[in-house]
């Protein structure tokens, strides 16, 4: 029955490719989340956020990577914007806030050890799914460097390289 619905679910994603077009363009989505004192802290590739809050943090694995939304009637915060362009998961990034280019927020990667994988093949493509626990030097303007444990997935969609897609 599970060997079934794992069947389906595949043949459901190649129609799902193959009536969107016949370009099989490749998939990098990242992002981490972490609590420290009161605020949650959560970046992608495209931005980094800073929430007033101690509400639990969800799943990392329905964090959405491809953009940066929080919840309707969110409490207040802070955004910034990665200031090397969010080029993966590099040892130092840089993020500088939104509304003043001179406050920022540096990570520096202490320890990172990945505690999941998951590898697919989806027609002809090669899924892949990173879940790592990162810590991080946090530096938030002028605050004192603190360490901040996260969750952290890596997602990544192969182009068909040549092999047969759902066609």
């Amino acid at each position: 029955m599970r060997r079934a619905m794992t069947m389906r679910i595949i043949v459901g994603l190649c129609a799902l490719l193959a009536a969107t077009s016949g370009a099989s363009a490749a998939v990098w989505q990242w992002g981490c989340q972490g609590q420290i004192g009161d605020q949650q802290v959560i970046y992608n590739r495209d931005s980094l956020v800073v929430v007033d809050t101690k509400v639990k943090m969800g799943d990392i694995r329905k964090l959405p990577m491809d953009k940066m939304e929080l919840p309707p009637g969110s409490p207040s915060h802070v955004d910034y914007n990665p200031a090397s362009g969010g080029g993966g998961f590099e040892k130092t990034m840089e993020f500088t806030r939104s509304d003043d280019a001179k406050r920022k927020i540096v990570l520096t990667e202490k320890s990172s050890r990945r505690i999941s994988h998951t590898h697919k093949l989806i027609c002809g493509r090669d899924e892949d799914t990173n879940i790592y626990r990162k810590v991080y030097r946090y530096e938030r303007e002028d605050e004192p460097a603190r360490d901040i444990t996260m969750q952290c997935m890596e997602y990544q969609l192969s182009t068909r390289g040549g092999r047969k897609g759902c066609d």
